[in-house]
């Protein structure tokens, strides 16, 4: 609403200077009609003066006939009347250079009210932009705090988490979640599989509709693979171990990546009829206190159960 009255105001000021600037253009135009018919007038005034009233007479006098007398009366009142029309001429270009002068005043005090419109507009507007600064600034404070509250009470559940299920957290090592939401993870590490021979499952199943996007965890090197059993595949190799997911409709960057750039898709190739994406934790150096999965496993071979790293990213 100020915003809206401040344009309006400064569109009226803005017409008023228009309007102001054509009325001086007048008034000039005004003026030098007037010095010019002055000026005639005065030339007219001089060449009456020199030739003084006894020049018509003898003009009139020295007719020869009584048509020219007629004609030379004529010619005497034309140029009376030419004189006069001039002086009219003169004064009424006097009078409009008045109304012209008055017209510019006049505009020159609306032009002076709009400007005072303008600038409280603009105060009221800048005082409005004040408050909302400090509703914001406000707002701002309160989001800054929550955060920390909620960092806090991360912390917090992250505590109180480990004392009830011995679980230790390890932060920093996955930056995001391998997959977007909608996604369930489950934490299978360890299931019996039996295709290609019974092997404990060495990953955890990450449910998501086919096509959604798998996000390398880390700051790494992405390789794409394939196999009969993980159809479609990727690698992601970082600082303190690799990554693979399996099952992929295709993959997505390779090569060079930074957590969060997208190296497939959910998809449900090789050996499953569901999309998912399977999900392996290679790190490094294999811990030895890490947190066994529901069917007992915390490690196969060189892949350690990511559960309790999914669990604070996803």
């Amino acid at each position: 609403m100020v915003a809206e009255q401040l344009q309006q105001a400064e569109s009226r000021f803005e017409q008023i200077t228009e309007e102001l600037r054509n009325t001086r253009l007048e008034l000039g135009a005004a003026q030098d009609e007037f010095r010019r018919l002055n000026d005639q007038l005065d030339a007219r005034a001089r060449e009456a003066y020199i030739t003084g009233p006894g020049n018509e007479l003898e003009f009139l006098l020295g007719a020869t006939s009584l048509a020219d007398l007629s004609l030379r009366v004529e010619y005497v009142n034309a140029l009376t009347q030419s004189d006069a029309d001039l002086a009219t001429q003169v004064q009424n270009v006097k009078n409009t250079l008045s109304a012209e002068k008055a017209d510019q005043e006049a505009l020159q005090t609306k032009a002076a009210d709009a400007l005072r419109k303008v600038e409280t507009q603009k105060a009221a507007l800048d005082a409005k932009f004040a408050e909302q600064q400090a509703v914001l600034d406000d707002l701002a404070a309160k989001q800054a705090r929550a955060e920390e509250l909620v960092e806090k009470l991360e912390r917090q559940y992250k505590r109180e988490l480990a004392a009830l299920f011995g679980l230790k957290f390890y932060d920093g090592v996955f930056k995001v979640c391998p997959v977007d939401p909608p996604r369930g993870v489950y934490d299978g590490f360890g299931a019996p599989r039996y295709a290609g021979g019974y092997h404990p499952h060495a990953g955890n199943d990450i449910i998501a509709p086919q096509g959604t996007p798998i996000r390398a965890t880390f700051d790494g090197y992405a390789r794409a693979s394939s196999n009969t059993l993980g159809g479609n595949a990727v690698y992601v190799y970082g600082d303190v171990g690799y990554t693979y997911n399996a099952h992929l409709m295709q993959t997505g960057v390779t090569g060079q990546v930074s957590a969060g750039d997208i190296v497939g898709y959910v998809g449900e190739t090789g050996d499953t009829a569901t999309p998912h994406d399977h999900f392996e934790w290679h790190p490094n150096q294999i811990p030895s206190d890490w947190p066994a999965s529901p069917y007992g496993y915390s490690v196969i071979g060189s892949a350690v159960n990511p559960f309790p790293l999914l669990a604070q990213v996803c």
